[in-house]
C-alpha cells in the first residue's frame, strides 16, 4: 500500500503556508501571521516543522522564537506567579535561595525579552489550564500587536474549543475576544 495522501485541509494550509513564506519579507513589514487550529498529533507537527524549516532559509535576514506551549506555561508561570510572589520577599533571600531566583529572573526576563522583540513569534500547542498563561499570552498578543510584530499562533483545539479553554480558567475577562480580533486583524486563519 502506497503513502496516505495528505488531507485536503492540509495540502490547502501548506500551499497557503509557502505562499506566505514566499513573500515573507512584506508579511513581517505589515506584522501578518497565522492562527492555525485544529493542528493536533501529526499534522501539528507537520506544520511546526514546515513552518520552522521555512523559517530556517531566512535566518540570517529575520529573527523568531518558537516556543512550545509546555515551555511558555513554564515561563507563565515563572513571571505571573513565582516571581512575582518571590519579588516581595526579594530582600529578605539570601545565598543560594537569592542565586536562585537570580537565574530564574534572568531567564524568564530573557526568554520575554525575545518573545517580544523577535520578528517572528511561533507558540505551537496552545492549551491554556491556567489563568496566568492566559493572561501571559494576552500580554505577549497585545504588545506585539501594538508594535506590529508578526506571531504565528498553533493550537489543537478548534475555535470554540479554545475560547472555551479560555474562558473556563479566565471567566469573563474578554481574554479570547481580544485575542481573536487581534490574530484576526493581522492574522490568516487556517483550521
Amino acid at each position: 500500500m502506497g503513502r496516505e495522501q495528505p488531507a485536503l485541509q492540509d495540502m490547502d494550509l501548506l500551499g497557503r503556508l509557502t505562499q506566505f513564506f514566499d513573500s515573507l519579507d512584506q508579511h513581517v513589514r505589515a506584522g501578518h501571521g497565522w492562527f492555525i487550529f485544529n493542528a493536533r498529533g501529526q499534522r501539528g507537527a507537520r506544520i511546526t516543522a514546515f513552518i520552522l524549516g521555512r523559517l530556517a532559509e531566512y535566518q540570517l535576514l529575520y529573527t523568531y522564537y518558537f516556543i512550545p506551549w509546555r515551555d511558555f506555561a513554564l515561563n507563565a508561570y515563572m513571571v505571573e506567579v513565582e516571581l512575582q510572589a518571590l519579588a516581595a520577599q526579594r530582600q529578605a533571600l539570601q545565598g543560594r535561595a537569592q542565586q536562585e531566583f537570580d537565574i530564574a529572573t534572568r531567564v524568564s526576563r530573557d526568554s520575554l525579552a525575545r518573545m517580544m522583540v523577535s520578528d517572528l513569534l511561533i507558540i505551537a500547542g496552545i492549551q491554556p489550564q491556567h489563568r496566568h498563561e492566559v493572561v501571559f499570552l494576552d500580554q505577549a498578543i497585545e504588545r506585539r500587536y501594538q508594535q506590529r510584530l508578526s506571531t504565528i499562533l498553533i493550537t489543537p483545539a478548534k475555535p470554540h474549543e479554545l475560547a472555551w479553554q479560555i474562558e473556563r480558567v479566565a471567566p469573563g475577562e474578554q481574554f479570547w475576544d481580544r485575542l481573536f480580533d487581534r490574530m484576526y486583524e493581522r492574522s490568516l486563519i487556517a483550521l
